[in-house]
């Protein structure tokens, strides 16, 4: 399978680029890249409301997550596990500031997702919009469920459970969007 590099400008022609980039056009190259930069606004929205979350509105002490299982004792096995990650404010802090950061975030991905990446018509705009925020949640909960483990269970840092969480995202997003929610 040859790539099909025609249409597009000449690779040093910078201001062509900038063009191409910032037009509808939709060569399979120039939608990845507006679908990249499309996700690193979607990305950085996500992040700076995890990080207010974190900072402000949701904030745990790793100390208080210490104390709580030193007071509870150890059963042994998943029942420790699972209670644990019930009780850690850590966890609870986590999954509080990352939904929230979910919600923002896919304001922003979906309005440039469909403003500038994709084109829609494959379904009527709702079930567009639910397609889209279906496909995002499924990976928000794998995500934010793999995140927490990592946070709860192997005392990995909120914001290295973050990156893993926003990778994995972006995979799923990408191809689920890409195939099922927008036309090619």
């Amino acid at each position: 399978m040859a790539l099909d590099f025609s249409g597009l400008p000449p690779l040093w022609d910078v201001k062509g680029w900038l063009r191409a980039i910032l037009s509808r056009e939709q060569h399979p190259l120039l939608q990845f890249i507006r679908y990249g930069i499309s996700g690193v606004a979607a990305m950085a929205a996500n992040v700076l409301a995890f990080w207010i979350c974190i900072q402000w509105f949701y904030p745990a002490s790793p100390d208080v997550a210490n104390e709580l299982e030193m007071m509870t004792g150890g059963v042994g096995g998943i029942s420790q596990w699972w209670s644990t990650m019930r009780h850690d404010p850590q966890v609870a802090a986590y999954v509080k500031a990352n939904t929230v950061a979910f919600l923002l975030s896919n304001i922003v991905a979906y309005v440039l997702n469909f403003k500038w990446v994709f084109q829609g018509g494959r379904h009527s705009r709702q079930v567009e919009i639910l397609l889209f925020f279906v496909v995002s949640l499924f990976s928000f909960v794998l995500g934010t469920a793999m995140a927490s483990v990592l946070v709860g269970s192997f005392g990995v840092h909120e914001y290295v459970a973050k990156i893993s969480d926003v990778v994995f995202a972006i995979l799923i997003n990408y191809l689920c969007r890409k195939f099922l929610v927008f036309k090619n």
